[in-house]
């Protein structure tokens, strides 16, 4: 397995590093299920059961100790962290960069330290690569704008991985100025659908098995979700909020943002949730509380050319029929 483990926790991340660069473990929380005596039967479910009968488990399980926290969502990021096993890779994003890591062991409870901290279960691992700037392609680089804590890579990132561990150069060359600058004004100039469409597009590119339009279909509810996109190969479901702009974000698109934090569907609760604010334009810079806002609630913001620079490197058709 290859995993991205990104330290997430307001309340512990000092003792997760601490244990990471004192003692080669890489933990998670969950503190409160190894309290209650639950921790090594979560391992043993993790091992053997499917992901969404884990996370049905999970949230029952949580329900009856009264934890509301313990979500189906919450139970994703564990269930991964606690199916690790010897000689899998694992991604661990840092302030500078990122290291990667081998696993050595399997991973286990520690009710010593989830008396005092909110670490439940650790792991050990062995450094293979730390911070290797300037070498990262551009699907590691998009899996890496997951917010969560856990999620598992699969396909050309894990070929940018193994070629990081080897010494390899894995860059992709950034895209010509004049190229983004055409693209970014072809999409300033596109239907609103038709930018839908081809946000759309970009996530068929990225490996999405299913592509979705949820705020255009007339079956949905009401919801500020312009695009769904489905990976079933990393267990991950992608939901966009996407508007084009050619200036200033306004007040208004950062109030749908704020509606976009709280959107769920049903049929992805065995999967994690990403989320995409996708913009032509930009928030403002004087606006720390939009900006703070996006990064507290783990939202990736595509602004400006970003989207424009990806349609370049990843080639997506950018043409519609004509009528």
């Amino acid at each position: 397995m290859y995993l991205l483990h990104r330290i997430y926790n307001q309340t512990s991340a000092a003792m997760q590093i601490r244990l990471l660069e004192e003692e080669n473990k890489l933990s998670i929380g969950y503190a409160a299920f190894v309290l209650a005596g639950e921790g090594d039967t979560l391992i043993g479910h993790a091992r053997t059961m499917a992901k969404a009968d884990f996370a049905v488990y999970f949230a029952a399980l949580g329900h009856k100790m009264g934890l509301p926290w313990a979500t189906r969502t919450r139970s994703h990021w564990l269930y991964y962290f606690l199916q690790l096993e010897s000689n899998d890779t694992v991604v661990v994003p840092t302030h500078t960069g990122f290291a990667i890591y081998r696993v050595t062991g399997a991973p286990e409870v520690v009710p010593t330290v989830a008396r005092e901290h909110d670490v439940g279960f650790t792991v050990p691992v062995k450094l293979l690569v730390n911070d290797p700037k300037g070498a990262v392609g551009a699907a590691l680089t998009d899996a890496m704008r997951f917010r969560g804590t856990d999620l598992m890579l699969s396909g050309q990132a894990t070929q940018d991985i193994d070629g990081l561990v080897a010494g390899q150069d894995t860059t992709v060359p950034e895209p010509a100025a004049a190229a983004v600058a055409a693209v970014q004004e072809t999409l300033q100039g596109l239907h609103p659908a038709q930018f839908t469409e081809i946000v759309g597009r970009y996530l068929r590119a990225m490996g999405a098995d299913e592509v979705r339009y949820p705020a255009a279909d007339p079956n949905e509810d009401e919801t500020p979700v312009d695009i769904l996109g489905v990976f079933r190969n990393v267990g991950a479901v992608i939901l966009v909020h996407a508007q084009q702009y050619s200036g200033t974000v306004p007040e208004a698109g950062i109030q749908e943002l704020v509606g976009f934090q709280y959107t769920t569907f049903e049929g992805y609760d065995a999967m994690a949730v990403i989320k995409w604010f996708v913009t032509t334009g930009h928030f403002p810079e004087d606006e720390d509380e939009a900006v703070g806002y996006v990064q507290e609630n783990r939202v990736q913001v595509f602004q400006d050319t970003d989207l424009a620079k990806r349609l370049v490197i990843s080639g997506v058709d950018l043409n519609f029929a004509k009528a």
